[in-house]
C-alpha cells in the first residue's frame, strides 16, 4: 500500500510520508506531555517516606496557610481544612480546604512546599439543592495557578445515590467534630488505654483490625484492643490523618484516614513494615451522629504493603479536586 493519502483546500488528493506525520505527531506530544505536570520547586523522588518528605519542606505549614488564605482574598475565610506536606502530580505541596463566610463553596488551594507559590487553585460552588443562606459566586481571584481553576457557572457534579447535600456551615462544624473523635481515638491508642479507645465506638459498632480480626460490640472491641496493646502494639505510637470526610446524610459520614503505627513491640505476621519501621494501614470509618456525638459505626483497616509509586493510585499521580468525590 502507499503513504496515507489527504485533501488538501482544492479537493486535489496530497500524499504525506509516515515519517512526517509522526514527526509531526511527537512534535505536538512534547509540549502536551510536559504540560501535564505543574511548575514546582521541589519533585521527591518515588517512594519517599512521611518524614522525609518532611524535612524536604522549606517553608511551614502556618506559612504555607497564610498563603493559601491570601491567595482568595478579599473573600473571607471562616473554616480551613489541611493535611501534611504531601505529593500531588509529582511536586510536594500543602493542601487546604478553604470555605467562606460571605459565600457558600469550597477553595481547594495547593502551596508550593519549596517557595510558597500557588501551584493550583479550584473553586467547588455549593451543593445543589443545599439549604444554605449563601449564595455561590463567581470563583474568587488567584494568583496565576498553574492548573486551571474551575469555569465559573460549571454546575456541580451530581451526587451519589443516598448522598444528600451538606450545607456548608454545617458541613464545617461536623468536620470539625469528626476530627476531635479521630484525636480521642489517637490519644487513646497511645496511652494504651483499650478502654477509652472502644468508648469512641457505638454500643453495637464493628471493628476489622489489620489482621482481619472482626469485633463486634463495645465490649469485644476493648478486650481486643486490650490484647493488641499488650502484644504486638506494646509501647506503639499512633498517627492518624484524615483524608477525607464525605457526608452521606447529615448525620452520617464516611472518613479516610491514613495510619502510621511505630514504635511497635513486634510486628504481626503478614503486615507490611516498610524501611522507616513504620506500619502504614488505609482506615475507612463510617461515624454516626447520635445527639451532639459523633461516634463510629464500622471501623476497617489495611496495611499498605507496596510501595507508593506501584499502588493503583499512586500519591504521586493523584489529581486533587471535587471530580475524585472528597
Amino acid at each position: 500500500m502507499g503513504p496515507p493519502a489527504a485533501h488538501n483546500a482544492a479537493g486535489k488528493t496530497m500524499r504525506h510520508t509516515p515519517t512526517t506525520a509522526i514527526c509531526f505527531s511527537l512534535f505536538l506530544a512534547a509540549p502536551l506531555a510536559s504540560a501535564q505536570k505543574p511548575d514546582c520547586s521541589i519533585r521527591p523522588p518515588r517512594g519517599t517516606g512521611q518524614s522525609e518528605l518532611r524535612s524536604l519542606a522549606k517553608i511551614s505549614s502556618k506559612d504555607a496557610e497564610a498563603r493559601a488564605v491570601l491567595s482568595v482574598a478579599p473573600n473571607k475565610v471562616n473554616a480551613i481544612m489541611s493535611s501534611e506536606v504531601e505529593v500531588v502530580n509529582g511536586c510536594l505541596a500543602y493542601p487546604f480546604d478553604l470555605r467562606f463566610a460571605n459565600k457558600g463553596g469550597v477553595q481547594e488551594v495547593m502551596v508550593d512546599a519549596g517557595d510558597g507559590k500557588i501551584l493550583s487553585s479550584e473553586y467547588e460552588p455549593p451543593a445543589a439543592g443545599a439549604a444554605s443562606g449563601t449564595t455561590g459566586g463567581p470563583a474568587p481571584e488567584t494568583t496565576a495557578p498553574a492548573v486551571p481553576a474551575t469555569l465559573e457557572g460549571t454546575p456541580p457534579a451530581a451526587l451519589p445515590p443516598g448522598v444528600v447535600p451538606v450545607t456548608d456551615p454545617v458541613a464545617a462544624a461536623e468536620e470539625a467534630s469528626i476530627r476531635k473523635v479521630i484525636d480521642a481515638e489517637e490519644d487513646a491508642w497511645n496511652r494504651a488505654d483499650a478502654k477509652a479507645f472502644a468508648a469512641r465506638f457505638q454500643e453495637e459498632g464493628s471493628m476489622t483490625d489489620v489482621l482481619g480480626a472482626v469485633s463486634r460490640g463495645r465490649a469485644e472491641i476493648e478486650r481486643r484492643q486490650s490484647e493488641l496493646f499488650s502484644a504486638y502494639f506494646k509501647g506503639s505510637l499512633l498517627a492518624l490523618k484524615v483524608r477525607k470526610i464525605r457526608f452521606l446524610k447529615p448525620d452520617v459520614a464516611i472518613v479516610e484516614i491514613d495510619t502510621e503505627v511505630s514504635r511497635f513491640h513486634k510486628a504481626p505476621p503478614a503486615v507490611f513494615v516498610d524501611a522507616e519501621k513504620v506500619i502504614r494501614t488505609r482506615l475507612l470509618q463510617v461515624m454516626v451522629k447520635s445527639g451532639s456525638d459523633w461516634t463510629i459505626a464500622s471501623f476497617h483497616g489495611v496495611d499498605v504493603k507496596t510501595p507508593p509509586e506501584t499502588l493503583v493510585a499512586p500519591e504521586e499521580g493523584r489529581t486533587r479536586g471535587r471530580g475524585r468525590g472528597r
